[in-house]
């Protein structure tokens, strides 16, 4: 879970909130300060786009989890050689080892979550809200008013 933070095109007051990762939610925000509506395109309904390729494709967490678990590989092994053959090592590498360390990680959980069907669960949580948004006649006449395309499933 993190935050959005944008400004009121109407006022101009920040307003922050709650997202998901992938920000999928109604594109369509009530500024928290004058009560009026605005189109924060960063939003996406999953119901017309779509869900993130990053919430379905192992591939991309696979390529990450290979390329950060080679600069571990190849950092750590500098590190180790420099630390036998000189009695000292460079911070610097030190460090990079550890950030791809976690790179790595990090690949690894998304890896297993969407193998394991847990992303999967949680994408048609989202898919099953943004369902449940369109079936509102007026929800969909404002996004059509916004500019935001809505197939004829829906209206």
């Amino acid at each position: 879970m993190g935050y959005s933070e944008m400004n009121c095109p109407h006022c101009g007051k920040m307003n922050r909130e709650s997202c998901n990762a992938h920000m999928y939610g109604s594109p369509i925000r009530v500024c928290k300060s004058c009560g009026k509506k605005y189109v924060d395109s960063r939003y996406t309904e999953p119901a017309l786009t779509g869900f993130d390729r990053k919430s379905t494709d192992p591939s991309v967490y696979a390529k990450g989890a290979a390329i950060f678990g080679a600069g571990f590989v190849i950092t750590l092994g500098w590190v180790i050689f420099t630390i036998t053959t000189r009695g000292s090592y460079s911070i610097k590498m030190a460090g990079t080892s550890v950030i791809c360390l976690i790179g790595l990680i990090m690949c690894a959980v998304m890896l297993i979550r969407i193998k394991s069907g847990i992303a999967d669960k949680e994408n048609q949580k989202f898919l099953e809200e943004s369902e449940n948004r369109l079936a509102d006649k007026e929800y969909v006449r404002e996004l059509i008013d916004n500019g935001i395309d809505v197939p004829e499933k829906y209206r």
